[in-house]
């Protein structure tokens, strides 16, 4: 029986446990586009995208020329919202969640403390086969079709969730501690 009754509350909030099965796990799998690398010289999230096992969830969408404080500071409290939903899964993560932890204190917003994993260093455990562990070079290895060009925050999340199950099922993972589960505590990020 464990710490949840069933697998429906299991799903519904974030695992305390670094060995909770990846099967009974609710995972939000994230992905932002910015308009540069460096928050810090003006960078700007433009859009983002988070999504479940199935469905979008998040989904955010603005471009360099329309994006603004204000549209921004209206879609973080939302973000943190859904950033707790579940334990986070990006390629290179730590990006996504330092952008986003950089304009969200930036505009006066704080961010939950989150659970995230990222397929960018559990790639680089699983396929040593390969010296490119960029995502479309993963994308092509394991034959995953994108359905839309790359560098889209929604086609690249959908694009990191099939490549986290891939990954899972590669390296046999069964557990959140085996897929390198890590824990981002937001008020020292």
């Amino acid at each position: 029986m464990g710490f949840y009754k069933n697998i429906g509350a299991l799903r519904s909030s974030q695992p305390k446990s670094r060995y909770i099965s990846v099967e009974k796990t609710a995972f939000a799998f994230l992905d932002i586009e910015t308009t540069g690398l460096y928050p810090e010289r003006g960078s700007r999230i433009i859009e983002i995208a988070i999504l479940s096992r199935n469905n979008p969830r998040f989904l955010f969408n603005e471009t360099a020329s329309t994006i603004t404080d204000k549209k921004l500071a209206q879609q973080l409290p939302l973000l943190s919202n859904y950033l707790q939903s579940g334990v986070i899964v990006g390629h290179n993560v730590n990006f996504d969640l330092q952008f986003i932890a950089y304009e969200a204190d930036r505009l006066g917003c704080r961010g939950p403390n989150v659970l995230f994993i990222d397929t960018l260093q559990l790639a680089k455990r699983l396929c040593i086969d390969i010296q490119d562990h960029r995502l479309l070079s993963l994308i092509k290895f394991f034959n995953i079709s994108t359905n839309g060009p790359l560098h889209r925050a929604e086609i690249d999340a959908r694009c990191t969730r099939a490549l986290f199950w891939k990954l899972i099922n590669k390296g046999g993972i069964e557990t959140l501690s085996q897929a390198g589960i890590k824990q981002l505590n937001w008020s020292t990020f």
